[in-house]
């Protein structure tokens, strides 16, 4: 039997993540919170939320907690995994919307896109998001909407073919890696567009550094794409000059 599970990665989030919990509850079979070392009782606000709860004293990133969260989703039946921030920054109500497209395309990974939203984002995370779509597009051999929407929707199946070496993992490195390698595999990638929301919704300092988690990033695709001889064939999908059915994984 189909079971979504959602996945909640949080470091700190007192504020907000009760809130999320209770509306994502509401929408899915299972929820799994992954407190990532937090200081602040993020872990004991949640203690009748009715979610599962893996508390972890020390704080190593997001992308270890997102792999840990998977396996344990899977391990209790998960056919799908949906994951969301606990900062509010995603919007439990789109989840429906994840399950819509699942069940239309159920290899795919499913990835939030605030492409047509743009001018809701800070002037910064506009350029940010751009340029990686670009480039991690050129890595994949695809045109991407959103290559950096943390909501996003993984089917078990997706998760159970793409492995994502142990040096791709740390931190926000994840998220990007699980995308070029889930391209190699040929696994398809489907939308879902989404409000960008940033005013009234950040209510603490954001995790990602932009200098230094940037540069991991531009390593990680950097190297990515250099073992594979630059993709020549990758950079034209990335703009649009190939037909978009013909952007595999194994694009060279």
């Amino acid at each position: 039997m189909a079971q979504t599970f959602a996945l909640i990665p949080a470091h700190n989030e007192i504020l907000t993540v009760q809130q999320v919990v209770k509306e994502t509850t509401a929408l899915v079979d299972q929820v799994i919170v992954v407190d990532d070392g937090s200081t602040d009782g993020t872990a004991a606000s949640l203690s009748k939320s009715g979610a599962i709860v893996l508390r972890h004293e020390d704080n190593i990133g997001k992308g270890h907690r997102l792999v840990e969260g998977f396996k344990a989703a899977i391990d209790k039946g998960a056919t799908a995994v949906i994951v969301l921030d606990a900062d509010m920054q995603h919007d439990p109500a789109d989840i429906p919307k994840f399950l819509a497209k699942h069940a239309d395309n159920p290899e795919a990974i499913v990835m939030g896109d605030r492409s047509a939203d743009m001018e809701n984002m800070p002037g910064s995370r506009r350029k940010g998001i751009k340029f990686g779509n670009f480039f991690i597009g050129w890595a994949c051999g695809r045109q991407i909407n959103d290559a950096q929407c943390g909501m996003r929707l993984y089917p078990a199946v997706a998760l159970e073919r793409v492995t994502v070496p142990k040096r791709h993992v740390g931190r926000f490195k994840f998220e990007t890696a699980v995308l070029l390698y889930a391209a190699e595999h040929n696994i398809p990638f489907e939308y879902v567009p989404l409000k960008a929301r940033y005013e009234g919704f950040v209510l603490r300092p954001s995790h990602f550094d932009p200098v230094r988690d940037f540069m991991r990033l531009f390593g990680l695709v950097t190297e990515f794409l250099v073992l594979r001889g630059l993709r020549p064939m990758g950079f034209l999908a990335a703009f649009g000059i190939i037909d978009q059915k013909l952007n595999r994984g194994d694009t060279k």
